[in-house]
């Protein structure tokens, strides 16, 4: 009964946002149950249809682990197919965009009503660890949202142009006010508040791992030092992150014949959420031969997260959901600790420590390698640790949303990685920063609310 109304109250709202009606008007309704417990608001934030699926898609079509063939491609969506060749109107036609603009501000909406509900339960409250899981899991998924649609609509971070458009920073509940842009300097901000903000209430450890976690709250923090740039920073909270939860999986003891060869949540996840996109699906994309041919003929990661379909065409096959569901890929957008490892490892070869960045490095390897086999990593200086650090995070993170993520920021750096299609007899090339690494605003937003539209 607790779930239905706090369901009748939020489609109440989203009912009021679509017709412009009257906040009091709608709350002036005796019929209508509204979250006023701290039971209610967890039963909210618990809702893992909006909190912890549907993350947003585009950057991984528009990223580099994969290409597809012209009848592929004709299967595809017709803002997907836009998205693959990086079309300057990804829209064409299309009013809104549900799956990547409105599911994240639907996240951001009802971590809005929760940080706007709890703060009104009763100071004796205060102290209970229910009453912070709440304050703590609203700023975390509010924070989650704004970066990841930062990663899409707003240009590469950069302290040369901090005035850059951002995006629109919802931060209450009421429908009827009107978004604007922030300056990117303001969204991340923002970002980085709500993120440091939640560390103060969150857990050590999750009662379910579809909830968020201090090492969650860490992890995501390093991940935007990591895209601002701020090394010091990303290795502080990665350092924290692993101190709390730093377990790894082995590979040696999966079974690589299995279906999905990876458990879900697995003892590597910290933080589970999914990138919900059909195109992910067996027979629906084929993995890039020169990401495939990277991995050694002892790599386990070469059978384990990818698989060839009948046509002999690898695809990827080693999500951290354990498989799909219904025909939807559920390919894993949450956060484990391989990538923070990666992280660390990073962040200590571009400050200098070569050795704790193979150390971190040769943790994780030695998961990875097929036993017996395995070779410790060894740099003769602090650019070699990187380049083969960076070389790992590509192999291990492939299709999770954080490759799209890897090209602004190392472009923004001088990596002058360049994107190449080809399609229907024709090719298509993404340059490095280019201005298309900001993906177009929904054709409906802009309409609404005249903010600036993205220049592509």
């Amino acid at each position: 009964m607790l779930n239905y109304k706090i369901i009748t109250f939020v489609f109440a709202s989203v009912v009021m946002i679509s017709c412009k009606k009257d906040w009091i008007e709608v709350k002036s309704d005796k019929a209508l149950d509204v979250p006023t417990s701290i039971e209610d608001f967890q039963a909210l934030l618990d809702n893992v249809t909006i909190m912890n699926d549907n993350r947003p898609s585009l950057g991984e079509i528009s990223a580099d682990n994969y290409y597809l063939t012209d009848t592929l491609w004709e299967s595809w969506s017709s803002i997907n197919r836009n998205a693959y060749v990086w079309a300057g109107d990804i829209y064409s036609g299309l009013i809104s965009d549900q799956y990547n603009w409105n599911n994240s501000y639907a996240q951001v909406f009802y971590a809005n009503i929760a940080l706007e509900g709890i703060d009104k339960v009763g100071q004796q409250d205060y102290n209970t660890s229910a009453w912070n899981n709440v304050k703590g899991s609203a700023l975390f998924y509010r924070g989650e949202a704004f970066f990841n649609l930062s990663q899409l609509f707003a240009k590469p971070y950069s302290l040369t142009f901090p005035d850059n458009p951002g995006i629109p920073l919802r931060l209450n509940a009421d429908p009827n006010e009107v978004s604007v842009r922030s300056s990117l300097q303001q969204t991340y901000d923002q970002i980085l508040s709500d993120l440091q903000s939640s560390v103060d209430h969150l857990p050590d450890v999750p009662l379910y791992k579809t909830r968020p976690s201090k090492p969650a709250a860490y992890a995501l923090l390093s991940r935007v030092y990591l895209v601002k740039q701020d090394f010091g920073n990303a290795l502080k909270y990665a350092d924290l992150c692993l101190k709390l939860y730093d377990s790894l999986l082995d590979y040696n003891t999966l079974n690589a014949n299995a279906q999905f060869p990876i458990p879900q949540v697995n003892r590597e996840v910290i933080f589970m959420t999914s990138i919900e996109t059909s195109v992910l699906l067996p027979n629906t994309h084929i993995v890039d031969s020169t990401l495939y041919q990277s991995y050694d003929l002892n790599d386990l990661r070469k059978k384990i997260l990818y698989r060839a379909n009948t046509a002999g065409q690898l695809y990827f096959n080693g999500t951290y959901t354990g498989g799909a569901r219904i025909g939807v890929s559920r390919t894993f957008g949450g956060i484990a600790t391989d990538e923070v490892y990666l992280t660390r490892a990073e962040c200590y070869a571009r400050t200098g420590n070569v050795s704790a960045a193979m150390s971190d490095l040769n943790a994780l390897m030695s998961k990875r390698i097929k036993t017996g086999f395995f070779v410790p990593f060894t740099a003769g200086n602090a650019s070699e640790a990187l380049n083969l650090i960076l070389a790992e995070r590509r192999k291990e993170t492939p299709f999770r949303g954080l490759r799209w993520i890897d090209l602004r920021r190392l472009n923004s750096e001088g990596a002058n990685i360049i994107l190449t299609r080809k399609l229907k007899g024709q090719s298509y090339t993404l340059p490095p920063n280019d201005p298309k690494y900001a993906l177009p605003i929904p054709p409906d937003v802009i309409s609404l609310t005249g903010m600036p539209q993205n220049v592509r």
